[in-house]
């Protein structure tokens, strides 16, 4: 278990573990042990003693500790790693969702046959559309490449089922 997933855990809990701790050794301000009262004189008196004598900060102190606690737990539920802030994973995944559209754009604006040669729909008039085209095909061909090496083709995908059949 990580930490964070452990203290996060710990603070979720918090309330009732004060509580038992107040009723087990506290002393209200009037001397009276914790544990003999009842309801709100309790619940008054375990925000004073958790608060060192204010209820006010007790009381934030008690309710503040679960909130804390589920942030950690969540934070450590999300799969990011640790130091990194969070708004940097979102970025990422901006960033992997805008290449995913380019790369949908670059497939109605190229053919690609089953030999790989691409060959584009559109005709290009200037030495920018040229280079921004020619970027967009490198893009592609980068992506084929990555499928391949990864088996993600279904012609790879059977070629490689073969390989391991004849390997076994």
């Amino acid at each position: 278990m990580q930490k964070e997933t452990a203290v996060g855990t710990a603070f979720i809990l918090s309330n009732p573990i004060i509580n038992t701790a107040a009723s087990a050794i506290g002393i209200a301000k009037t001397g009276t042990a914790i544990g003999t009262l009842h309801g709100a004189a309790h619940a008054s008196a375990t925000a004073a003693w958790i608060g060192l004598g204010s209820m006010k900060a007790g009381l934030f102190i008690m309710n503040a500790l679960p909130v804390v606690g589920a942030l950690l737990v969540l934070d450590s539920l999300s799969g990011r790693g640790h130091g990194s802030p969070i708004i940097d994973c979102y970025e990422q995944a901006w960033r992997d969702y805008e290449v995913q559209c380019e790369l949908e754009e670059l497939k109605q604006q190229v053919n690609v046959d089953p030999d790989h040669q691409v060959r584009s729909k559109t005709s290009i008039t200037s030495f920018a559309q040229l280079d921004s085209h020619f970027q967009l095909l490198e893009r592609e061909h980068d992506l084929y490449q990555f499928k391949k090496e990864m088996g993600l083709l279904p012609a790879q995908a059977q070629l490689n089922q073969q390989k391991s059949g004849v390997a076994e």
